[in-house]
């Protein structure tokens, strides 16, 4: 799963570790911008509240001056969220996993809810092999730019124009893999809940006929 979102979410899914390409980089990593190390989160964050002073006023266990945190392995003031910052190279495991997976790897690509504007990420369905169906969930069209083609000449590209969490659960409810979500509906934000409840007491998905 190649992703453009920085906010960690992606880790707190069943997916595995090693199947998540963080484009972009994530706030759920702490590296160090001299030597590459990492810290744990949990760590970084009690060092956040140890070490810096609160401007807001909120917390009053805060310090009243800040005071650097040093990685540990280099001793320079270089922890950060590990997310991209503009200018800065992508990570190198974006790179590895381009040249693994694409072109020959990669059977079905599903764009979801993208704009398919942000480079190099947008170049991933232009790479893909051509024999490999492109599945674009979105509520408008994206990357007609890039060779996406939409309405009744498409031949490899199916359009999706609802919302994701219908798309996929309409998909899922296709493949039998409804029970398998519910065994993950509490960490599901709430409308996602309200979603799948209401499939299961009533056998529809908004913008689905005869799901």
């Amino acid at each position: 799963m190649f992703t453009q979102n920085i906010d960690g979410l992606d880790f707190q899914t069943p997916l595995p570790v090693d199947k998540i390409v963080n484009v972009h980089g994530s706030m759920g990593i702490i590296k160090c911008e001299e030597c590459n190390e990492t810290c744990p989160v949990d760590e970084f964050n009690i060092k956040v509240r140890n070490n810096i002073k609160d401007i807001y006023k909120i917390d009053p266990t805060a310090p009243e001056e800040s005071t650097p945190i040093p990685c540990e392995y280099c001793g320079k003031n270089s922890l950060k969220p590990g997310t991209v910052l503009y200018g800065s190279r992508l990570p190198d495991r974006f790179f590895e996993c381009l040249s693994e997976d694409f072109p020959t790897q990669v059977d079905l690509l599903i764009v979801a809810g993208t704009s398919l504007t942000v480079s190099p990420a947008n170049q991933l369905p232009s790479v893909v092999k051509k024999t490999a169906p492109r599945l674009i969930v979105n509520r408008e069209p994206v990357g007609r730019d890039l060779g996406i083609e939409y309405g009744p000449y498409a031949v490899r590209d199916i359009y999706a124009s609802q919302d994701c969490d219908s798309v996929f659960l309409y998909l899922a409810s296709k493949l039998g893999w409804i029970e398998d979500l519910k065994e993950h509906i509490e960490k599901m934000p709430p409308l996602s809940q309200q979603l799948l409840k209401d499939f299961e007491e009533k056998n529809e998905i908004p913008g689905f006929k005869n799901s």
